[in-house]
């Protein structure tokens, strides 16, 4: 579980993030939603350790992510994965390179327990016989797989997935959702992720979270999003045609 005690961050006098309460379950999908330039994308960056905030609190289990020595952060990051919203592989490596890349950086395995791994990961995430390809030589949605096998090849207990459907045709979307939701539960992850694609949240939406402005505004599940007390966020979902018309019963 991660748990977030108000947690607040500016940028030149700008309040971006305004006093941020939440936690976020193990074996969820725990969604960041919002549009964009509310703040969604700094409190995921805050999460992962690339930013600081002025003040508040994250813990990671018991851990205060603030009063961790180095070490202990280095010890942290190994049990993350992130999927980047441009999957970000190296193009200069195959896919079974990228795959193993973070293995290399945190482990001291050798090249075929290394290779053994990443084959599994990317058996997890139906992408076989690509071991040798190169990222511009598989589509948009193959390089999300390889991505995810990249993201959980330390085995992490924590999965941070920023707008992993973006650029993704509808199907492909549902396929990743799917894809990201039951390595989750498999692998009883605390999953975040962050978007603003009203598919993806009634499709995998444990835990949601709305920020608008900043501000945390509501928190609940794919199953009480479509009846929001929230006008902001009912102003939000009703952006997509297919949550206005099943809100207005059509």
């Amino acid at each position: 579980m991660i748990k977030v005690e108000n947690l607040n961050k500016s940028f030149d006098g700008v309040q971006v993030l305004k006093n941020i309460n939440v936690e976020y379950e193990q074996g969820k999908c725990n969604m960041i939603i919002g549009a964009s330039g509310s703040g969604k994308t700094v409190l995921l960056k805050n999460l992962i350790g690339l930013m600081e905030p002025d003040s508040g609190d994250i813990s990671y289990g018991d851990m205060k992510l603030s009063q961790m020595s180095h070490k202990e952060k280095m010890k942290l990051r190994q049990n993350i994965g992130i999927l980047f919203q441009g999957s970000a592989l190296f193009d200069f490596a195959t896919v079974i390179e990228n795959v193993m890349f973070p293995m290399e950086f945190f482990t001291d395995w050798s090249k075929a327990q290394m290779r053994e791994r990443a084959q599994y990961c990317l058996e997890k995430v139906n992408v076989i016989g690509s071991d040798d390809k190169y990222p511009n030589e598989l589509s948009g949605g193959m390089q999300k797989r390889v991505g995810i096998a990249r993201a959980i090849a330390l085995n992490p207990s924590y999965l941070f997935c920023d707008e992993p459907n973006s650029g993704l045709d509808p199907y492909t979307s549902i396929l990743i959702d799917r894809l990201i939701s039951d390595l989750t539960k498999e692998f009883n992850m605390t999953t975040v992720v962050n978007t603003h694609d009203m598919n993806s949240i009634l499709e995998i939406g444990d835990k949601i979270g709305f920020i608008h402005q900043g501000s945390m505004l509501w928190q609940g599940g794919k199953k009480t999003i479509l009846q929001p007390d929230c006008k902001e966020l009912k102003d939000f979902v009703c952006a997509n045609t297919l949550a206005r018309n099943i809100i207005d019963g059509i």
